[in-house]
């Protein structure tokens, strides 16, 4: 299993939506990006 460290920080408060969306936003072309804004969408 691949860890993914901005989903942990969000899962426990760490980061916002809001920064995880300004995390994934460069990444959005790639499907890693596209996860984190996929987890987003989906609470």
């Amino acid at each position: 299993k691949i860890s993914c460290l901005e989903e942990i920080a969000w899962n426990n408060g760490w980061i916002t939506a809001d920064k995880l969306a300004e995390i994934a936003e460069p990444m959005k072309k790639n499907s890693y990006g596209q996860y984190l804004l996929n987890l987003i969408k989906i609470e």
